[in-house]
């Protein structure tokens, strides 16, 4: 009882700093302030009934951005112009046409170097596949168009029709094509170095 600031004799406590949870002090006889208007923030107002007593009123006009243009429809997709797959072509007589084709290309092609036998082994695995009926009828239209493509020295139709053949039968295709592709990429090249020489 020796720090509670309590006075036996008097009955009053002695003033004392508050501790860090004593509550708060209130101030019961403080003065009150004199009664201002309060700004009714959620008080309704009523509803014009009739247009006549009031005035109308206009909104400020608001500047919206333009609304967009109707966009134009997307072009169709261009398609390669790839002659139609015959499925009754002859099996062996369409992969010596294209055979012969390739491989003369391939002796043809001395700058090639050493990946002429990498082709040269990949066009043996074509054959081997399309001679034991591991590839689709329809191939073998392509594949003679292709090879009809890079005779006639058109080879970006040839790169059309390889990229067809990639997306179609990837997993028919998908290890010999490579040395397709290579060849049909050497024949552009060529192409644009004989355009650059007439220049």
């Amino acid at each position: 009882m020796s720090n509670s600031g309590y006075t036996p004799n008097t009955g009053v406590t002695a003033p004392i700093d508050p501790g860090w949870n004593d509550p708060p002090k209130f101030s019961y006889n403080a003065q009150t302030t004199p009664n201002k208007p309060r700004n009714i923030l959620n008080k309704r107002v009523a509803f014009p009934l009739s247009s006549a007593t009031s005035s109308p009123v206009t909104m400020p006009p608001v500047n919206l951005p333009p609304m967009p243009a109707m966009f134009p429809p997307a072009p169709p997709p261009q398609v390669p112009s790839i002659q139609p797959e015959e499925t009754d072509l002859d099996s062996e007589s369409t992969l010596k046409e294209v055979k012969d084709i390739l491989l003369e290309l391939l002796d043809n092609s001395s700058e090639l170097g050493a990946k002429a036998n990498d082709i040269r082994r990949r066009i043996g695995v074509m054959e081997e596949m399309w001679s034991t009926g591991k590839l689709d009828k329809r191939i073998y239209g392509q594949m003679r168009n292709l090879a009809y493509a890079l005779r006639d020295d058109t080879p970006s139709k040839a790169d059309d029709i390889h990229r067809a053949l990639m997306v179609d039968h990837v997993s028919a295709v998908g290890t010999w094509m490579p040395g397709i592709k290579q060849l049909i990429h050497n024949c552009i090249a060529r192409t644009e170095l004989l355009s650059i020489d007439k220049e």
